[in-house]
């Protein structure tokens, strides 16, 4: 069911869902290994989480009293989720990042990403960088995947790059990008140029 609609939406638009088939397992393992400090990520966001793959994961994975929110564009997989996860807020925005930090009072300690960022305009793939980096903790992480490593200058503008990763078990393989926020001290600034 989940591959069927995966190949619907993909066909359907290819510049918001940027794969055939769901993530696999070792993308999953890859992505959100358990060195992760499970028990001190107090709330998770998920960027395009499609038909929920690392959903279950992170659910799985995350202290109970963690929260976890999605954030899914398309309609027709935020209608599943909604089904698949009841329990989770789901957004229609990424962008929305930054009005729960400010409901919340929290930022994220862990912001996952399934976005196709290579597909998107210049201007929303900006957009989309400064509201995550905006509403990423000062000490958390922000792991993404991409299918090809052309976007890595672009990553590297906007966040402190700490493991770039890659797997060919996955359709189709994929680049693993984990990051750090960029802090705004000068000694900061000194580490990332050295």
């Amino acid at each position: 069911m989940k591959i069927k609609m995966f190949l619907g939406e993909f066909l359907k638009n290819s510049g918001q869902t940027g794969s055939i088939i769901p993530s696999s397992r070792f993308l999953i393992r890859k992505m959100l290994p358990d060195s992760l400090p499970w028990n001190s990520l107090q709330q998770i966001a998920e960027l395009g989480p499609g038909t929920g793959v690392f959903t279950q994961y992170l659910q799985q994975k995350k202290h109970p009293d963690s929260r976890l929110y999605l954030f899914e564009k398309n309609e027709n997989f935020r209608q599943f989720l909604r089904q698949r996860f009841p329990e989770l807020p789901v957004f229609d925005e990424a962008l929305q990042l930054g009005s729960v930090v400010q409901e919340t009072g929290r930022p994220f300690d862990l912001i996952v990403s399934g976005l196709p960022f290579a597909n998107f305009p210049d201007e929303l793939r900006e957009k989309l960088f400064r509201a995550i980096h905006d509403a990423l903790a000062d000490d958390g992480t922000f792991v993404a995947f991409q299918y090809t490593p052309l976007l890595l200058k672009k990553f590297k503008n906007h966040f402190l790059l700490t493991d770039i990763g890659y797997t060919l078990l996955n359709i189709p393989p994929a680049w693993v990008f984990r990051c750090a926020k960029q802090q705004a001290t000068s000694s900061s600034r000194r580490q990332t140029h050295s």
